[in-house]
């Protein structure tokens, strides 16, 4: 039936401040962005995402509280090999993390901030 997962879609409401977030600050593999474009697709691994125009201009109102979110896909998780080092490189660019590490050193650990649309993403580290 299913054969694997294909994409994940993600509404932005600026469709060349997402491309240079999701391509510059994240260093996710796109190509550029064409004129008159309505989105792109940006992969990471195996997986990509397929990066779109919205006209609403709400916020998805999530944040990493994520129990308390509303339903709908809730946020995106990228794996780091070196967890103080990615938190340290996304701040450098910009980033803003939501709140503090959850975790101690040597075990899952993570850590939530927001792409400039409010959609939720987590630097993860698995322990170990």
């Amino acid at each position: 039936m299913l054969k694997r997962l294909d994409n994940i879609g993600v509404a932005v409401r600026d469709l060349v401040r997402a491309h240079a977030f999701y391509t510059g600050t994240l260093g996710m593999e796109s190509t550029p962005l064409a004129d008159g474009a309505t989105g792109f697709s940006a992969k990471l691994g195996d997986v990509s995402l397929f990066v779109f125009k919205t006209d609403k201009t709400n916020s998805p109102g999530r944040s990493d509280d994520y129990e308390h979110n509303p339903a709908g896909i809730d946020h995106l998780a990228f794996e780091v090999e070196d967890y103080d080092g990615a938190q340290a490189e996304l701040e450098a660019k910009g980033v803003s993390f939501v709140g503090d590490s959850v975790g101690e050193a040597g075990s899952f650990r993570y850590r939530g901030f927001q792409d400039p649309d409010g959609n939720m993403l987590y630097v993860i580290h698995l322990g170990g």
